[in-house]
């Protein structure tokens, strides 16, 4: 099955959800597409950026899971969010939480087509201890106009998540920067760092239906700033291609802002930001994709020294081809130890030889400049020791998350591979697992799961799409950094794509499948009951 079939019969709001959204209809829909005709993949990189998302501050990460397909009363598509918190045993159902519109103090009213949940990203807004919780609502009508998206943020506190003290932006919010149009899905992907090193933590939207002019889907970025009251639009910025000194060109269906991730990538202290235009014609390359670079100042985000990357040029591995969607996916780590963050930049319709839409990333290094091509590197399954084969369709690169799994100092990177086939099963998905060194990552113990003899809980089946989206986080406090991932198209029993999330556990060698776990809605205590393409597990922080 080709990639492109495979997302578009997806049809969630995976780990940033960022489809153009079209009026009210539904993602697989055909008017669901970028202005270049492609679908656009379920991607992005909201964990990204995240921190770890203990909620309740007792040292347990928790994980946040969005469900974005969930019918809320008679409000098909609205979206929900539920809570697992941590343990001595990992993360549980015992405890675990539920939100949607209108409900437990959420801010508005639960309508179809919402897709709450569609991205998610962790971080102390308010700077009291507690992490706090974005919630993308890309499909949110703002009065009369049709998805124009908006963002809720959720408190934490002693008590885990709660809706009280809940916030609620747009871009037709008071001082927020723009104007709420008709499809622009403001709040499709989210980031978060403390651009300003004040001690709030910040949020970048991603608004990657932004037209400028009569330019359609050129994209925007909005960011707003964290205060002691929690975010503010006070001196709150929005970015686009070309304007105010960024680089490129706002051009038709680039979607800058398709995905966001970042870290300190020059280690002075300021988070950067690194923003997907999977989209971004390259010369006369169709949708080759880029990123941007803005660097984080006492100030704000700023576009002083900021960069543009792509395959093939300054040094970066690889070509830009037609649809390689280079940017689709992004996460920072610090993948050598040296202090400066790193980044690694999922291109997952990249051709391997001639296995099509195989998929690969590529890693670029931070520095006490900046990032830099300087000792890149370009990663695919069956390349340089990479376990697994390159294959028509394996969409590698399609998700990506970060964390210390063996606790060793240096970052591990997670790859999700949606369209891997387990033997003649189609779809079923995979993760696979590159390791951190002092020098940089390597191949060297790389490891692959997937459902069943795989390690994963569960059974490999047909178009479960295991690996759309992936978090980590040390749910158990051991020191060990865990890892979920989000299998959004897994069957409960009858019901079809209900979505399921499964668990891997950090130890002193590697990622282990030993103590792992499988979660859904209505099992163990987790909120809801498991429907018909809920996709549960679309998005994950």
């Amino acid at each position: 099955m080709s990639v492109r079939r495979t997302l578009t019969s997806l049809a969630i709001a995976a780990t940033l959800a960022c489809w153009p959204v079209a009026a009210h209809a539904a993602p697989s829909d055909p008017q669901r597409r970028s202005a270049t005709g492609h679908s656009p993949s379920a991607t992005a990189a909201a964990a990204a950026v995240s921190v770890e998302a203990d909620f309740d501050n007792d040292g347990f990460a928790d994980l946040a899971v969005g469900v974005p397909r969930e019918g809320v009363g008679g409000a098909a598509l609205a979206g929900a969010v539920n809570v697992l918190p941590g343990s001595p045993t990992g993360l549980t159902g015992a405890g675990s939480q539920q939100f949607f519109q209108g409900g437990g103090g959420v801010p508005d009213t639960a309508e179809p087509f919402d897709f709450f949940g569609s991205a998610l990203a962790a971080g102390d807004f308010d700077n009291d201890g507690f992490i706090d919780l974005a919630v993308g609502v890309p499909g949110e009508d703002v009065g009369t106009i049709a998805d124009a998206g908006a963002v809720t943020i959720l408190a934490g506190s002693a008590g885990g998540l709660s809706g009280t003290g809940s916030q609620f932006f747009s871009q037709d919010s008071g001082g927020v920067l723009g104007a709420a149009e008709t499809g622009d899905g403001f709040g499709s992907a989210l980031g978060v760092g403390d651009f300003d090193n004040d001690g709030f933590a910040d949020l970048a939207v991603g608004v990657p239906s932004e037209g400028r002019g009569a330019t359609p889907q050129t994209g925007a970025v909005n960011v707003l700033y964290g205060s002691a009251g929690g975010l503010t639009a006070d001196g709150n910025q929005q970015f686009l291609q070309g304007v105010g000194g960024v680089l490129g060109t706002a051009e038709p269906g680039d979607q800058f802002g398709f995905a966001l991730g970042g870290g300190d990538f020059n280690n002075d202290g300021f988070a950067d930001l690194a923003i997907g235009a999977p989209f971004e014609d390259v010369g006369t390359v169709l949708d080759a994709g880029a990123i941007n670079v803005l660097y984080g100042s006492a100030a704000d985000l700023s576009v002083t020294g900021d960069q543009v990357f792509f395959q093939g040029a300054g040094g970066i591995a690889g070509v830009a081809e037609p649809s390689d969607f280079f940017g689709a996916a992004l996460a920072g780590g610090d993948f050598d130890n040296n202090g400066p963050v790193d980044l690694a930049v999922g291109a997952p319709f990249e051709d391997v030889g001639s296995a099509l839409d195989a998929g690969a990333i590529n890693v670029l290094y931070g520095s006490a400049a900046k990032l830099s091509a300087t000792g890149n590197q370009q990663f695919f399954q069956g390349g340089g020791g990479v376990v697994g084969v390159a294959e028509d369709g394996d969409s590698f690169g399609v998700a990506l998350g970060v964390g210390d799994f063996s606790s060793n100092g240096t970052d591990d990177l997670a790859i999700g591979a949606i369209g891997e086939d387990v033997g003649a099963i189609q779809d079923a998905g995979a993760v696979n697992v590159l390791y951190g060194s002092p020098a940089r990552l390597t191949t060297t113990g790389n490891q692959q799961f997937f459902q069943g003899s795989g390690g994963l809980v569960g059974t490999a089946e047909e178009g479960d799409f295991v690996g759309a989206a992936l978090a980590t986080g040390d749910y158990d406090n051991d020191s060990f950094a865990d890892l979920a991932v989000g299998a959004p198209s897994e069957d409960i029993g009858t019901v079809l794509d209900a979505g399921a999330v499964d668990t891997l556990n950090g130890s002193a060698g590697t990622l282990t499948s030993t103590g792992g776990q499988q979660f859904f809605q209505g099992s163990g205590g987790v909120g809801g009951t498991p429907e018909d393409g809920d996709s549960f597990g679309s998005s994950l922080a």
